[in-house]
Parts: C-alpha cells; structure tokens; sequence
C-alpha cells in the first residue's frame, strides 16, 4: 500500500513538472493606496456646496414631479427591444413566447401614468424592465452571453430611494416608477408610498450617508430590516455616542411608516464628505474587489454604478450609463489618436480621482500614473480574447490601459487604450 502511495506521489510530480505552464495573469490589484497621494487639493467649500445642491435636485426630482416626465414610448421600450429577438430564460433554452407575452400583458401600460403617487424603496430592489424577476437572456451559448447578463435586469435600486409611480401591473404586483436616474418595475412589496407631510421631513434633514458595504440596518425595535450599500442616504435626526440617529423606512400596509433607528458612525459620516486623500482612499477602498453585477445583479455593481457610488458620497451627481456619464464636466475627445499618444494626454490632463474614461459600454475612473502608464479603477467583466471569447476579471479592481497585452490569446485590438474615445473631468476645483 504504501509503495502504491509513493509511486502515486512520484507520478503526480513528474506529470505536473512537464505539464504546460499557466497562462500569464493580468496586472491588477485590490489596493488603491499607491495613488493617493496623486490626488488633488481638496474641493472650494462654495464649489462643493454647489455641486451637493445639484446633488440632492437630483436625487428629490421624483418627488417633484407630478407625474413621470417619460413619454409612453420610452416607458415601454424595452417591449419593441425584445420583440424580434430570440430570448432565453434562466434553464438555458428558448424563452416560452406565451410565457414572455403574459409579463408584456401584466405590464398594463394603458394604465400609464394615471396612479400618480409619491413613494420610497424601502429595502434594497432591482429596477426590471419588464414586471417580473424571471431573466431575459440571450444565446447563452455565445461568448459574452447568458448569466450575468440578464437584459431584463435595469439596475439595482437602494433603499430610502425617491419616486414616483406611474401605474401599477394589471395583478397589483408591480409598480412601475421613475426613480431619480431611471424607469423601471418594482415588486409593490419593496416600496411604501408616503404623505406630503413625511416628504418633507425627509428632504428637510440633513443626510448620512452609509460607507461600509453591507450595512446592517435595523428598525426602532432593533428587529433587522436590511443591508444597506455603500453610498445609501439616510436623514440625519441626531447623534450619541458612536451612532447617528437616523430615519429608516417601514411598510405599514402600503403606506411609508419612518422609524428612528441608529447607524454606527464608523460606518457612516455626514454628507458630503470632503475631497481628501483620506476619505478617497475609505471609499475606494470599499468598492475595490466587488463583484461584477450587471444592471446591478445580485446587489452588485457594473462599471457605471462603481463610479456613480465613488462620487455620490462626496455629493457630486453622475447618471447611471455610462454613454451619460461621459458627457459630465469637460470633456476631452480621444478618438482620433493612437494609443500612446492618448495614454500622454489622460496623464497631462487628467485629474486623478475626478477623470472619467470612456469607451462604449465600459467607463473608468482615472486614479494617476506609474512608471509612464495610466492607471484606472474599474469594475470589469473581462478581457477580449480571439474569437470572441473572454478572459474573466469579474470584480471592480485597479489596472492600466493595456490590461492584457501580456496573455497570449487577448484580442489586441480589444485592448482598452485602443478603444477609449473620450475623457471628461467630472469637477473642477
């Protein structure tokens, strides 16, 4: 027996001292710390207050609103999207027609704009385009495709979240809503309309934003209610000893019910933060090594979110798409220079930890430069390989421009120094 063991042991050691080497990994990391230091001075106290100002239009437009600002066409998009697609559902086969005509048929869109009310996400949601949880794929079997890209799937919605109503699905399961940066359907068991009265004791308080992912959040009784995000807002009330007092949200029947509760402040700080070094470094650092969620799957972030929560707590507005993301602040167009001679310019011009940079589908935030190369943080799915294949990444990390020119088989011209089209520097001082 123990002969068989040895020579068991002696064979694994040759197999794998002759087996084929692994490929080479890419150049990423989880720490952001080595360019902190590269960020700027922080923001004007006025500049700031500006910016949170436009931060909180934002945020409160739905409750401003009497009713959707959408037209019925970009309410029901997503229909004409789908129409002559082939569709997958979540066991890898061909989606059901008659299964997917009874959500279009739930989603009662000649009701449009006629409920009309005010309300709040009261935990953590998703934004559907269509009203129901199930998944819209297409071909899995295709690089690029099926799980975790859900395309029924718009974004991940966080609690305390304003908005208005439009209608409701023909089974009162749904409610579809404009939140304050898209449209979608949630489960009517995830928000609670509330009174004018309570609209205004909520916009009225100052805010504390939560900083550690996962937050647990608890009711007045301290019964759990959910995990809050990073870059959650809560209404400030007050403060003792190592907690804030804050408002949090309940469900009484269909209506908002505003508890007292207490957030660690540790975990928290009040809005907005100052620009420094050192609450940089506590935000990334709480986003770094994320894992990818398209349109927020699971509760996680895609590129656009990452860089939306990076910036929201130090109240500074983003849209949720990248395509509009790329239009804030100065921007500066890069589409017709090579790849080193973009690289000179986002390190000349770029200012780290306020630059976005573009390419279609994906956006990145510019952190600085190293030993002549631009370095970004970004939560990415993968690396384009030939033949339309991928290199999975799958989580938010910081890179250079060329991440993958060292793998053998990465599509070169995939590369994303050579598709970056534009940068734009979201806040000046």
């Amino acid at each position: 027996m123990l002969r068989a063991i040895l020579l068991l042991a002696a064979s694994i050691v040759w197999i794998t001292g002759c087996a084929p080497r692994q490929a080479i990994v890419p150049d990423i990391s989880e720490k952001i710390t080595p360019f902190i230091a590269q960020a700027p001075l922080s923001l004007r106290e006025e500049r700031q207050k500006s910016l949170y100002t436009d931060f909180l239009a934002h945020h409160y437009a739905p409750w401003q609103m009497e009713e959707l600002n959408a037209t019925y066409q970009e309410a029901t998009w997503a229909i004409g999207y789908f129409a002559n697609k082939s569709l997958y559902g979540e066991n890898r086969l061909p989606l059901d027609r008659t299964r997917y005509e009874a959500w279009v048929s739930n989603a009662h869109f000649d009701a449009f704009n006629t409920l009309k009310r005010h309300a709040i996400v009261i935990h953590p949601s998703s934004l559907r385009l269509l009203p129901t949880m199930h998944p819209i794929f297409f071909d899995p079997s295709l690089p690029g495709e099926g799980y975790p890209f859900d395309y029924n799937q718009n974004s991940a919605i966080k609690a305390m979240t304003p908005l208005i109503v439009s209608h409701l699905s023909l089974d009162e399961g749904w409610a579809f809503v404009q939140s304050p940066f898209a449209l979608g359907w949630l489960p009517v068991r995830d928000i609670a309309f509330l009174s004018s009265d309570q609209i205004d004791r909520i916009m009225r308080r100052p805010k504390i934003v939560v900083l550690k992912e996962k937050t647990p959040v608890y009711d007045a009784n301290q019964s759990f209610l959910f995990y809050a995000k990073m870059a959650t807002l809560f209404p400030h009330i007050g403060e003792e000893p190592a907690f804030y007092r804050i408002f949090v949200p309940k469900s009484c029947g269909r209506d908002l019910h505003l508890q007292k509760s207490l957030l660690p402040s540790g975990w928290s700080a009040p809005m907005p933060l100052a620009m420094t070094g050192t609450t940089i470094w506590r935000v990334a650092e709480e986003l770094l090594g994320e894992s990818y969620g398209w349109g927020g799957m699971v509760g996680n972030r895609d590129c656009s979110a990452m860089t939306r929560d990076f910036f929201a707590p130090f109240g500074i507005w983003l849209p949720r798409n990248s395509r509009d993301q790329a239009k804030i602040g100065r921007t500066i167009d890069l589409s017709g220079y090579t790849a080193t001679e973009k690289e000179k310019i986002i390190i000349e011009q770029g200012v780290p930890f306020r630059t976005l940079l573009y390419l279609p589908g994906h956006i990145m935030l510019y952190v600085g430069h190293r030993d002549g190369k631009a370095y970004i943080m970004h939560n990415m799915w993968g690396i384009k390989t030939e033949g339309n294949g991928r290199h999975i990444i799958g989580r938010t990390v910081v890179t250079d421009l060329w991440i993958g020119k060292n793998l053998p088989n990465t599509d070169k011209n995939a590369l994303l120094i050579e598709r970056i089209v534009s940068m734009n520097i979201v806040v000046s001082r």
